[in-house]
């Protein structure tokens, strides 16, 4: 029988897949982040405050 040395298969590092997952993940907070933004510079705010002053009423 003849011999056959099997090697391992090279897999890619676990840094590199810790790269790639960071990049992927800032991409997409970036994108979800621009989104909002936009949306939220597209419609006022309603001012809901309160003003407890008396009416100006000219009693003279």
């Amino acid at each position: 029988m003849a011999h056959l040395e099997v090697k391992p298969r090279n897999g890619a590092p676990w840094w590199l897949w810790l790269l790639l997952s960071l990049i992927a993940l800032g991409l997409v907070l970036y994108f979800i982040n621009r989104y909002n933004s936009d949306a939220r510079l597209d419609k006022p705010t309603p001012d809901t405050s309160i003003k407890e002053t008396a009416p100006q009423i000219d009693t003279l």
